[in-house]
């Protein structure tokens, strides 16, 4: 399947100048990177350049006619860096589909481009009609082409835009109330959705949960942990023999899945995160939950969302305790990651010295234990269902809202949502930094070592 993923700032640049209001044809191209998983190959949109429009040659509402010499440094730092270059012009007349000026125009440039680089990579043109949507087409090294079956807009709004002909196997008859509340269009997508969930217990179970409910095609679920007695409080489907078999929490959550007969599709890895397997599956998700305590976890969750223009969903819960036995307060947080925006590390959810001393003692436990002046890595929590699944529904709902726009709010206005559980108090908050650190890792996809991670 060929896609292309582009993040919510990056699109918003780019229509922005294919449409300044002028009602004639411009150009933009996108320099990207790679990720290639199975049958998928996915461009990565890491930087927009736009065309000046003083340059072109010639702009009307039908035609642009621009100085292809423009784009020879660009194809020299995609020979470089090995990355993809993707062509985006506008229709302003909302001609839906490629001109026989474009069909043109294309070959001679990407002949070009492949004689340049000669890596038998494919590259991509693209059109943006009025509406914002966008449709393109894949340009291979003996110039054959192919649909761009998804394309996909990682912002405060989830958008994709789906060319790929094929049935849900989805059940149908359990998708009737879904279809009351969200329609055809939402409920098809959920169907069409790939997504990981790490993490499978507190929020998680719940999570998953409900994901399948709604009719979700595929889960990813990863945690590295089995079923013990103390989980039998909150994780759906685990029963007491599951704990006395130590069977692994994914397994668990996989059988209650396909117990429930709707027909969503599971992956499992019974394994920690930082693992290359786990990683390159949740890079070719197209949405990821993460229900996990650990610093180290939270992080390499937001490195694959900005390295492969993943959206990012992540839980937390809090309790905090009275020093008399007792609990003073019970909080929860969902906070919303887009590629390209703020981090969970700029908005303070974690600090880099407990990322290192979680770091130190997943690989090496005595040199954390000798190395008393790290921070501590964090230690069990309480864990109660209700509370979890209040936190989880939460966050479903951000999902939903970001896929089927139903709240009077625009959803930028919600990048964290914090619930005061225990004095009754919800409130949503809008992020409109920028992380220094993660923006630079956009849209960089498969790299060696993956993630730029040496664990990795």
């Amino acid at each position: 399947m060929n896609r292309i993923k582009i993040s919510g700032s990056h699109y918003e640049q780019l229509k922005s100048h294919l449409f300044p209001g002028d009602g004639l044809e411009a150009v933009a191209i996108a320099i990207c990177g790679r990720s290639i998983h199975g049958n998928n190959h996915t461009l990565l949109v890491q930087d927009i350049v736009p065309v000046p429009y003083d340059v072109c040659f010639e702009r009307r509402g039908d035609i642009v006619h621009w100085p292809t010499d423009f784009i020879n440094p660009l194809i020299e730092k995609a020979a470089d860096q090995s990355l993809a270059i993707i062509k985006m012009h506008c229709h302003p007349v909302h001609f839906e589909q490629f001109s026989v000026l474009d069909d043109e125009s294309d070959h001679t440039l990407f002949t070009s481009i492949h004689a340049w680089l000669d890596d038998d990579m494919p590259h991509a043109s693209c059109i943006m009609l009025p509406d914002g949507r966008l449709f393109g087409r894949f340009f291979f090294n003996d110039m054959s082409t192919d649909v761009a079956h998804e394309i996909t807009v990682a912002g405060s709004d989830i958008i994709k835009w789906n060319y790929d002909i094929g049935n849900s196997f989805i059940e149908h008859g359990a998708q009737t109330r879904n279809l009351q509340a969200f329609g055809k269009g939402t409920t098809a997508l959920l169907n069409n959705l790939k997504i990981g969930v790490v993490g499978c217990s507190g929020t998680g179970s719940p999570t998953i949960e409900m994901l399948t409910r709604l009719g979700v095609g595929t889960l990813v679920l990863v945690d590295p942990d089995h079923i013990d007695t103390v989980n039998l409080n909150r994780i759906t489907g685990s029963t007491k023999q599951d704990a006395v078999q130590k069977m692994a929490k994914v397994q668990v959550m996989q059988r209650t899945i396909d117990s429930i007969g709707i027909g969503t599709r599971t992956i499992v890895f019974q394994s920690n995160i930082v693992n290359v397997d786990v990683v390159k599956e949740l890079a070719d998700c197209d949405i990821l939950f993460g229900c996990v305590d650990s610093i180290e976890g939270r992080h390499f969750l937001n490195l694959i969302s900005s390295y492969y223009l993943v959206p990012l969903f992540d839980l937390g819960v809090r309790f905090d305790a009275d020093g008399k036995g007792g609990i003073d307060s019970i909080n929860g947080t969902v906070h919303y990651v887009q590629p390209h925006g703020s981090s969970l590390l700029s908005r303070e959810v974690y600090d880099p010295e407990r990322l290192r001393a979680e770091s130190i003692l997943r690989v090496d436990p005595e040199e954390y234990e000798r190395n008393g002046y790290l921070a501590k890595a964090g230690e069990s929590n309480p864990a109660v269902i209700s509370v979890n699944t209040q936190i989880a529904a939460t966050a479903i709902n951000e999902l939903l809202a970001r896929i089927h726009p139903y709240r009077n709010d625009p959803n930028s206005e919600s990048e964290t949502v914090r619930i005061g559980i225990s004095n009754g108090v919800s409130y949503m908050e809008e992020t409109t930094d920028t992380c220094g650190y993660f923006c630079k890792q956009t849209g960089k996809g498969d790299t060696v070592p993956l993630l730029g991670s040496i664990s990795l």
